[in-house]
C-alpha cells in the first residue's frame, strides 16, 4: 500500500520541479527562523535563520474565496514540493516561516500538508506579502 503514496510523492516532485528540470514549478526558498541560545553577556537570544531551497508554484485565490478574514486580498497560495532541490525532504512550513519567490518575500499564514498515511507528498501554503 505504501507504493501508491510513494508514486503520489514522485508525481508531486515531478510536477512541482522547476521548469529547467522538466516540471511546471519555479525555484522558491523556505526561510525558517528560530531563537538560538541566549547570550549571557548581552542578555539577547540570537536568531538562527536556515534557508531551504526548493520548488513549487504560486497561484492567486479566486475572488469568491477571499473573505477578508481568513483569506485577504493579495494573499497567494503556494503548492510546495515535498523535496528540496538536492532531493532531501522539505521540512513542513510553519506560520512563523517566510517564502522567497520571484524576488518577493511572503509570510506563511497557514499550511495544509498533503499528508497521506504519514507521508508528506506536498504542501499547500497560504502566504501574504
Amino acid at each position: 500500500m505504501a507504493d501508491i503514496y510513494d508514486r503520489s510523492k514522485a508525481l508531486a516532485v515531478r510536477m512541482l520541479a522547476p521548469r529547467d528540470r522538466g516540471g511546471k514549478g519555479a525555484a522558491l526558498t523556505l526561510v525558517k527562523s528560530v531563537k538560538g541560545q541566549r547570550d549571557p553577556d548581552t542578555g539577547v537570544a540570537t536568531e538562527v535563520v536556515t534557508n531551504y531551497p526548493g520548488s513549487g508554484l504560486r497561484e492567486t485565490y479566486n475572488q469568491r474565496d477571499i473573505d477578508n478574514t481568513n483569506i485577504k486580498v493579495g494573499d497567494v497560495k503556494f503548492l510546495v514540493s515535498p523535496v528540496l532541490i538536492d532531493q532531501s525532504d522539505m521540512p513542513q512550513p510553519a506560520s512563523s516561516d517566510k517564502i522567497q519567490f520571484g524576488g518577493k518575500v511572503y509570510s506563511v499564514i497557514q499550511v495544509s500538508p498533503w499528508n497521506y498515511a504519514g507521508l508528506a507528498v506536498g504542501f499547500e501554503v497560504q502566504a501574504r506579502s
